[in-house]
């Protein structure tokens, strides 16, 4: 959960002059969050090449020193194409 939260705080960063950032963090006390999970890295990889093809702000978070990708944030973002949304499908589940 920790590189999570570090990958989300980054893509804040990364965005910060972004309208929808902007906007998102006008609101602090109404904020909303998904969180989602992956299977394995390969899922985390393909979702990450799916978002770029879609040119979808996001940050993929690689632990370090072990050099492997453990999350994923999206900027915050008020819709998402039928593909993108689809590749959420495929490549995840609600993290319980």
């Amino acid at each position: 959960m920790t590189q999570a939260c570090h990958a989300a705080t980054a893509i804040l960063h990364i965005t910060c002059e972004d309208e929808n950032t902007k906007e998102y963090l006008s609101d602090l006390d109404n904020m909303h969050k998904v969180v989602l999970e992956t299977k394995n890295e390969g899922s985390l990889e393909k979702l990450a090449t799916v978002l770029t093809e879609h040119q979808i702000p996001h940050k993929k978070w690689i632990e370090q020193p072990e050099n492997i990708p453990t999350a994923l944030a999206t900027a915050p973002l008020r819709s998402r194409s039928p593909e993108v949304l689809e590749a959420f499908k495929k490549c995840c589940s609600l993290y319980r």
